[in-house]
């Protein structure tokens, strides 16, 4: 029996809806482009965002006889302000890949095999319906999780949870941001956000520890901080690897890798104790400098030396540079702050920093993002969202642990043991193979499945285990609900296809409805059409408005109302910044950051550090013909002169990473000084195992074989960074 989670009134109303929705999917099955047209002739235009990356660039695809020849950045689009990177513009290589998955795929094969077969969506969707029935009639709703990232995201967290189960994870969360999160709104009251709200043109002295910023390339943050250097503003930067953002920096400072916490801990003693921090408002608006006094005390400046190898006199000078500038100033929380298993406090001693300098929302400082306010309709009407315990524990072992966005690694460790029965694993946009701390646990979790469906472009290595492929449409190909953002002002963008899909591939929307509908529930799912012209509608705008601009700013307000006079609100215990957190003390941590030191790698070994490069995302662009180009496929291993010369490695050697038992593909060796002698440092995303991906399968390391799979005790969140590997030749 299929529980409907669907409410009363729905329920009342469900013989009527069936008419509608019938045409909705009608609506549907015509955007899939199951009807044949002429081919089109001429010259148009689409907005679209771009999806190789997750900023969210505002893009116009100019379209000639019905192909796809250039992608132009939205010059009034805040996110990008008319500029793409080189990600951006190898969207179109995406779109026309041959690798694409191009018809829905069932298993025929061993999980690993590589053996589907093609079949029609109606036996694909049948198949995933019947199955899921099964397991939920024999385990209980409970026994599906999802893991999804990406713009169709919130279609399956919708269909999890009419499916019943509270399973969500969004990767993102524990694997990158959460962590910051949560120790910036201990201390501040609220999140940081996804678009870090730093003010770097108006800036005067900017600190950035381990936030490689020109190479993450997310192109409005990029183009401020190239102002703000432009500008004359001062440029800190702390990282074991001389990159492209330590060459913008006034000063770099080469740190032994997992003490950064040492670092931010001795500046804030160090000011306090020369009392050179932001007096008027530390004294107005924060919470416990008594306590952080006496706390960072032992911290000084001499023993920072001694623990991160960074000469006294430049920490010195970086702590006066940032007071000097205050409050024009501020140190950047951070993007994937996933780091040593410590990264909650690690942030928290970051956010204390930034109080010092009393740059809330001031220019130069952290802004106040400006919201466009308006009514948002809902895919999926009166849909009840499950509120049950997770088998991650967030919200319960890990009790400030998101449980909307869920604890990915956890969750997948909890597969790996059964502690839970999880039997059905739904993965939407996402790797887990490359975005776990370990590969191990994430096989263990798939040997541990009955029941596997994976909604994909590509078939990464996630999808080559799974049992069921769905392929979605690109991003240039379908429709997707209107978003919005908060920055320095307020504004909408819109998704429209530029070609009809050029397979038999759907979108996110699409899919799980029909799911939703095989499976017997009743709930109704709006078209993202419909969804699209009745949320314009709210905003006097139209859809072919949209169609003209793409993007609109609808908010415009005063992100520095501080600096204006209007009094700031933290929603903290204490109602002030709280350098000593009342909560992080009333739940039994430590209320103050402390430094911990990480373990380190014996003499042979390597910290394995990995990141992004200017030219891929995550593990979504490495298969990508246009950017492959740009470094002939070769992967290069960063590896410090002094320790290659001990090792005979040359510069351009072929070299794998190994660790007890693993052994990478092959890497090119990029001997240089300028990388910490302890760390190695990898590209991400490459190593790939699928046959699937042609251009790069068993090219490269896969990183996340060698990194650790740390647990943060107050976030719940990951640590990756205490993989210890040695470095051999080919």
């Amino acid at each position: 029996m299929i529980k409907n989670r669907i409410s009363r009134r729905r329920f009342l109303q469900g013989t009527l809806a069936t008419g509608a929705a019938a045409a909705s999917l009608s609506s549907i099955s015509l955007i899939a482009g199951e009807v044949s047209q002429p081919a089109p002739t001429g010259v148009t235009y689409a907005q679209n965002w771009c999806e190789m990356c997750f900023w969210k660039c505002g893009l116009t695809a100019k379209v000639v006889d019905g192909k796809v020849h250039k992608l132009e950045g939205q010059k009034d689009c805040p996110s990008n302000r008319g500029k793409l990177c080189a990600k951006g513009n190898a969207g179109i290589a995406q779109l026309y890949d041959p690798d694409r998955l191009q018809k829905p795929l069932i298993r025929t094969g061993e999980r690993g095999s590589g053996q589907f077969k093609e079949v029609s969506w109606d036996e694909a969707i049948k198949y995933v319906a019947e199955k899921c029935n099964g397991l939920k009639e024999k385990y209980g709703s409970g026994t599906f999780s999802l893991f999804a990232h990406g713009s169709g995201e919130h279609a399956f967290v919708d269909l999890l949870h009419i499916m019943g189960s509270p399973n969500i994870c969004i990767p993102s969360y524990s694997q990158c941001t959460g962590s910051r999160d949560i120790g910036w709104a201990l201390t501040y009251g609220k999140p940081v956000g996804g678009k870090e709200p730093v003010d770097s043109e108006n800036a005067k002295c900017i600190m950035l520890l381990g936030r490689n910023i020109a190479e993450a390339l997310h192109m409005g943050e990029l183009i401020d901080f190239i102002n703000g250097c432009a500008n004359g503003a001062y440029v800190i930067y702390v990282d074991p690897r001389y990159n492209k953002t330590a060459a913008k920096a006034n000063k770099y400072m080469m740190i032994k890798p997992g003490t950064d916490t040492a670092l931010v801990l001795a500046m804030i003693n160090y000011i306090i104790v020369k009392e050179i921090y932001n007096k008027e408002f530390v004294e107005k608006y924060t919470y416990g400098l008594e306590e952080l006094s006496a706390h960072v005390r032992r911290y000084t400046t001499k023993w920072a030396s001694e623990v991160t190898e960074i000469p006294e006199k430049d920490i010195i000078e970086a702590a006066v540079k940032l007071c000097e500038a205050a409050p024009n100033c501020y140190i950047h929380p951070g993007r994937r702050l996933t780091r040593y298993g410590s990264d909650t406090q690690f942030v928290r001693a970051i956010a204390i920093l930034n109080a010092l300098m009393g740059n809330w929302e001031t220019p130069g400082g952290i802004f106040k993002p400006v919201p466009l306010k308006f009514d948002t309709p809902h895919m999926v009407h009166d849909l009840e969202k499950v509120d049950a315990e997770r088998a991650d524990g967030a919200g319960t072992e890990f009790p400030i642990a998101s449980v909307d966005l869920g604890l990915a690694n956890k969750m997948m460790q909890a597969i790996a043991e059964q502690k839970h029965p999880l039997k059905g694993m739904f993965v939407y946009g996402c790797n887990p193979f490359h975005n776990q701390g370990s590969t191990d646990v994430v096989a263990k979790a798939i040997e541990a499945s009955e029941f596997i469906v994976t909604c994909e472009i590509y078939m990464t290595d996630t999808a080559w285990y799974s049992d069921v492929i769905l392929p979605e449409s690109t991003y240039l190909e379908r429709y997707d609900p209107i978003i919005s953002t908060a920055r320095k002002s307020g504004y909408i963008q819109f998704r429209e296809p530029a070609v009809k899909p050029l397979h038999d591939t759907l979108g996110a929307w699409e899919i799980a409805a029909r799911l939703s509908k095989a499976m017997g529930y009743q709930n109704h799912f709006m078209d993202v059409r419909e969804y699209n012209t009745e949320l314009l509608e709210s905003l006097g705008l139209s859809e072919k408005v949209m169609q003209k601009h793409g993007s609109l700013v609808g908010a415009e307000g005063d992100p520095f109302p501080l600096a204006s006079g209007i009094e700031p609100e933290f929603h903290t215990p204490s109602g002030k910044i709280e350098l000593f957190s009342n909560m992080l003390n009333d739940l039994g941590y430590d209320p103050l950051p402390s430094y911990q030191a990480p373990p380190m790698p014996k003499a042979d070994e390597f910290r394995l550090l990995f990141g992004r490069v200017s030219f891929h995302t995550h593990a979504r662009t490495q298969n990508n013909e246009w950017l492959l180009a740009l470094h002939h496929s070769e992967v290069e291993l960063w590896i410090n002169s002094g320790r290659a010369k001990a090792l005979g490695i040359k510069n351009g050697d072929k070299v794998c990473v190994t660790k007890g038992n693993k052994k990478s593909n092959p890497c090119i060796a990029k001997v240089v000084d300028h990388i910490h002698r302890d760390a190695v440092f990898l590209p991400h995303g490459f190593g790939s195992v699928s046959k699937g991906l042609t251009r790069i399968s068993g090219v490269g390391a896969r990183d996340s074989d060698f990194t650790s799979d740390e647990t943060d005790p107050i976030s719940g969140g990951a640590g990756f960074h205490n993989g210890f590997v040695r470095i051999v030749k080919a």
